[in-house]
């Protein structure tokens, strides 16, 4: 029998695990942003670009703490500003990124723009569903619970 979170695991990866529309939050000083963003999933980390002079990413810069939601699915992470795509630091990344995102890389990265970034969500709390059955997520704690409800709608 597959382990509960074994299992989880590979629904975020069914999931997410190409390009995805989805909302993520923050909240610094008081004030809350929210921001859709294009994101791509991999061994439980969410990575989106923005540029650094928009609220979202402002906020973040301050609080590291976000929430993601897509459809009936929400998460819960810490997030960090890898820095410019075009980074050393970031080859690989903006390598994995180009090839997901290649339909609208270029409409949707301008890496000509100094203020452009790649944010790193690393996740600590997920509520991810299957057709059948809603599954929680602790990726701190890298344990899962599974029950039998359906969501309302089922995005991928």
């Amino acid at each position: 029998m597959v382990d509960i979170y074994t299992r989880a695991l590979e629904v975020m990866e069914e999931n997410f695990n190409h390009v995805v529309e989805m909302s993520v939050a923050s909240s610094a000083n008081g004030e809350v942003a929210v921001r859709d963003v294009n994101a791509y999933y991999h061994n439980g980390v969410f990575y989106f670009l923005g540029k650094s002079t928009n609220f979202l990413l402002r906020n973040i810069a301050l609080c590291a703490n976000v929430g993601l939601c897509h459809g009936s699915h929400n998460m819960q992470g810490v997030a960090r500003i890898l820095g410019h795509p075009c980074d050393k630091q970031n080859a690989e990344i903006r390598k994995i990124l180009k090839k997901e995102f290649s339909l609208n890389y270029s409409e949707y990265v301008t890496e000509s723009d100094p203020n452009m970034r790649i944010v790193e969500i690393k996740l600590t709390k997920a509520e991810t569903y299957t057709r059948y059955h809603r599954y929680e997520i602790d990726y701190v704690a890298k344990t899962a619970q599974r029950d039998h409800t359906e969501p309302l709608f089922v995005y991928r």
